[in-house]
């Protein structure tokens, strides 16, 4: 689970990132992401059930990337909301592919 102060307090903040921010993607990502007032990034992930059926493995999923972002959120720039959706093709791909995919979209947004 992400860190308290790495999460979005509320929903609403999702509506107006789509809207206002800006995007990078690659082959198992599509990242959102736009500039806050604050000294540390905020993380939202989001999964949909068209991508990954199963609840069980959804939540897990997310897991799997909360635990990566914990450990790279100082490859993020300071002052910055981003809301990582994850595409069609996450299910089959290895955890060392997923991390890496994740890994260049953070290098390339700072």
């Amino acid at each position: 689970m992400l860190k308290k102060n790495y999460r979005f307090p509320s929903s609403h903040l999702f509506s107006e990132i789509f809207k206002e921010g800006e995007m990078r993607e690659n082959k198992f990502f599509e990242i959102f992401y736009k500039k806050n007032n604050l000294k540390h990034p905020r993380f939202g992930i989001i999964i949909s059930s068209k991508v990954i059926p199963l609840a069980v493995e959804r939540n897990s999923f997310k897991r799997t990337i909360s635990q990566f972002l914990n450990n790279y959120a100082n490859l993020c720039q300071e002052g910055i909301d981003l809301i990582i959706l994850a595409k069609r093709g996450v299910r089959e791909a290895s955890s060392e592919e997923l991390e890496e995919a994740l890994k260049d979209l953070l290098v390339s947004i700072s």
